[in-house]
């Protein structure tokens, strides 16, 4: 399994006013004497994971130190609401969870590119697995910022949830989520519905995705048995830019065959990969 470099640990604030944890993976240079000026401007590499996922989980940080080892600097990080701290991907913050919103995850993801691109970048990459990449999708369409973009098995809505769950928050109560990963229970509260209800507009990703200019591609495996070929295609199709690629890797699942966290590396994944490495290698600007 190819070696993983180690990050630098950062804590920002978070929308909810409690912590936001980065983790950066800076570039391997050969030469150890590149200018500051120079290795300041390299542009910076965001990931977003998705629903009840967290800066650890599965592929991310193999994922982010390929990047590394390509020459971008490469953040990942938990939303405030992630309600996970740790890497083994416990949920020990319950009611950050419970009080987690879209708004709130946008509102994160906004303030890790502006972080990632303070030291003097232009532009920034962008990356999202699973409802981050739903939720990349409508940051990119209103940031100029980012200069390219990648999505991993991405819904192409959100806010689709079970009907006793939406039931649930219309009466104002929690909701209930079953973590497969952890096995247990655990609560959403009408935050988020109330959230999703009152600012469609604001979510609605076919319309981001129409006003996108920038490269985009859209990886999805033909055996995700959670978000379906059909959302990838969607999305596709709703994409103005002419510079967009769906790429459908054959066998893997919604993880690429990863897991919750890497035991093996099998083609699928390092598929997945090399093909976002070699995407953003192509559209942001070539590390020197």
């Amino acid at each position: 399994m190819p070696e993983i470099s180690s990050p630098e640990s950062v804590e920002l604030e978070g929308a909810d006013g409690g912590p936001l944890r980065l983790d950066l993976y800076a570039p391997r240079t050969a030469d150890d004497a590149e200018p500051p000026s120079v290795a300041a401007t390299r542009p910076p590499i965001v990931l977003i994971h998705g629903f009840r996922g967290y800066k650890d989980w599965g592929f991310f940080p193999l994922l982010a130190g390929r990047l590394a080892e390509a020459g971008f600097p490469a953040v990942t990080f938990s939303v405030s609401g992630s309600g996970i701290v740790g890497s083994d991907g416990a949920f020990t913050e319950a009611e950050r969870f419970r009080r987690n919103t879209y708004a709130k995850e946008l509102a994160d993801l906004a303030r890790v590119v502006g972080w990632a691109l303070a030291r003097g970048a232009p532009h920034a990459g962008l990356i999202g697995h699973s409802r981050g990449g739903t939720l990349a999708l409508l940051h990119a369409a209103s940031d100029r910022r980012i200069g390219c973009l990648a999505t991993l098995a991405a819904p192409f809505r959100i806010g689709v949830w079970k009907p006793e769950q939406v039931a649930a928050w219309e009466r104002g109560e929690d909701a209930t989520i079953h973590d497969f990963r952890t096995r247990t229970e655990l609560r959403l509260g009408p935050d988020l519905w109330e959230d999703f209800t009152r600012n469609r507009d604001r979510y609605d990703a076919a319309r981001a995705i129409e006003s996108l200019e920038i490269p985009l591609l859209i990886l999805q495996g033909d055996k995700d048995a959670v978000v379906p070929l059909d959302d990838a295609v969607s999305i596709a199709s709703h994409a103005s830019s002419v510079t967009t690629e769906l790429r459908v890797i054959e066998g893997a699942g919604h993880s690429f065959q990863a897991g919750d966290k890497i035991r093996r590396t099998p083609p699928q994944l390092l598929d997945m990969i090399e093909a976002v490495t070699a995407w953003m290698r192509r559209w942001l600007a070539r590390p020197l």
